[in-house]
This record gives structure tokens, C-alpha cells and sequence, in this order.
């Protein structure tokens, strides 16, 4: 069954509203740890997508009204803190309904009391599900450049692309930490221009230096990048670890945290 596509003036709209509401009530956007809630435990049998939803609806004419309108399966359907209002997932999307399936809405529902907004918090929870587990004993740290930070006790491996504007505000929190190792996994999914500067730094006399140089201080990079690079391997580990942004850390822990985290996040993250 084709995937489900809501209309385009819709989407329109609701992108349009989810941005103004995103500066007004929420401010810049930044990266979600996880979410913001407690994990809650799932009945037998459910899908680890929903954890952290609210109560089950088991409507089987609702189900099947929207089912047969919008033209795709319906993965769940889910009680809201809003009184007739309920969250419906389709894969990983989630939009909400009528108790009678009549009316769709499509947009970030957000609590003004706590300034929460319940659909990233959802959206983030359901790709976490089906993110692949991981051990971070099991990353090949010998195809990541290693920098080392005072003692080295602490670890974090981070996917980084060297065009990644996200990634180099990053660098800049990472001043601010000490006693760490980072290996970074050279990711260049940017375009090919980030090939080329990833191969720069990987073929440089001091690969630490070449990356920190770059990333924090823009400083050009020179060589050709001709010899035997690792990047074809981190290309494809991130694929199947399902790293489709950057910059993506892993820490030693096991947790896994996507985007342009803190300082003092980092801190929070490094110490388990």
C-alpha cells in the first residue's frame, strides 16, 4: 500500500503554522535529547512506537472510517490531554482527529503550560523506536579521527559532515569540555565538496589538528586528499546505524543524541 500523503495546500499550511508557532511559543529550535517525559511501560504486544502516547483508543469504527477516507493503514490512535481530540500515528507520522474521524488536523499541538510541544515530542519518540540498537564497544573507532582532551577518561563517537554548519556550532560547545575522547567519523553527506575536505583531513600529518583547525577556526585545508581513506566504511556504518543528519553522537553509555547539543548538555550526556 502506497504510503499515506496528506494534500498539498494542507501541508502547506500546517508548515507554515507549525514555524510561527515554533518561534512563538518554543523560541529557536534545538536538538531533542529524547523525550521529555518519563518512558511509559507498554501493554504486551504494543509497538514500541507508541510508547509514551497517551491511552490506547479501541474504536474499530473510527479506525475504519479514517482508514478507508485518508487511504492508508492506521497504526494507532491515541487519547490526548485535549478533550476530543485524538493523536493518530500512520508509520512515522502522527496527525489528530474527531472522536468521529471526520475532521483531520494537521500541526504541532503544544501545551501552553508547560511550553511542551507534544508533537515533536511524539515524532521523536517514534523514530527513536526504530532507530537499530547499538553498542558502543562495537564502533570501529580506528576509521574516526581521535581527539583527545585533557585525560581522555570520558568517550563520545560523533558522525560530522565538515560543511555541517550544525556541526561546527557543536565544536565550538566542545571547547568548553574537558577530559574526553572524541573519535569523529568523518560523514561527508553534504555534497561533494564535503568529500573532498573529508579527505583533506584524512590524509593530513595530524588529523586532530587538520579537524579542529577547520571546524573551529576556519582554517583552510591543504593537500590533495590522494591517499587511502576510511570513508566508504563510515559512510555505510552510518547508513546502517540510520544517522540521516549530523551531527549525531554516540557516547559510551549506549544513548545516542542527534544535533548541536550544549555545553552543559554534553556534560549532562558524558556523565551517564
Amino acid at each position: 500500500m502506497p504510503s499515506f500523503r496528506l494534500p498539498s495546500r494542507i501541508v502547506l499550511v500546517a508548515v507554515a503554522l507549525s514555524a510561527l508557532l515554533s518561534v512563538f511559543v518554543t523560541g529557536p529550535a534545538r536538538a531533542q535529547a529524547g523525550p521529555s517525559r518519563p518512558a511509559m511501560s507498554l501493554a504486551p504486544g504494543a509497538n514500541p512506537a507508541d510508547a509514551g502516547a497517551g491511552a490506547p483508543v479501541d474504536d474499530p469504527v473510527l479506525k475504519k472510517n479514517l482508514e478507508t477516507r485518508i487511504g492508508a493503514t492506521v497504526d494507532s490512535i491515541n487519547k490526548l490531554p485535549v478533550t476530543g481530540l485524538y493523536e493518530v500515528r500512520v508509520a512515522a507520522d502522527v496527525f489528530y482527529t474527531d472522536p468521529t474521524g471526520n475532521y483531520i488536523f494537521v500541526g504541532n499541538v503544544i501545551d501552553l503550560r508547560t511550553r511542551e510541544n507534544l508533537t515533536r515530542t511524539r515524532l521523536g519518540a517514534i523514530k527513536q523506536a526504530s532507530l537499530p540498537t547499538f553498542k558502543f564497544a562495537d564502533l570501529p573507532l580506528d576509521v574516526a579521527v581521535k581527539v583527545v582532551k585533557g585525560g581522555g577518561k570520558r568517550k563520545v563517537a560523533i558522525f560530522e559532515d565538515p560543511n555541517c554548519g550544525y556541526c561546527k556550532k557543536l565544536e565550538k560547545s566542545i571547547l568548553d569540555i574537558g577530559d574526553v575522547t572524541i573519535y569523529v567519523f568523518l560523514y561527508p553527506v553534504l555534497g561533494p565538496d564535503s568529500l573532498v575536505k573529508s579527505k583533506q583531513i584524512w590524509c593530513s600529518k595530524n588529523r586532530a589538528k587538520a579537524w579542529n583547525d577547520w571546524m573551529q577556526n576556519a582554517t583552510a585545508l591543504d593537500g590533495d586528499g590522494g591517499c587511502a581513506t576510511p570513508l566508504d566504511k563510515t559512510l555505510e556504518l552510518g547508513k546502517k546505524l540510520k544517522v540521516d543528519g549530523t551531527p549525531t553522537l554516540f557516547f559510551s553509555n549506549n544513548r545516542r543524541v542527534e544535533g548541536a547539543v550544549e555545553a552543559s548538555d554534553l556534560e549532562k550526556f558524558l556523565a551517564g
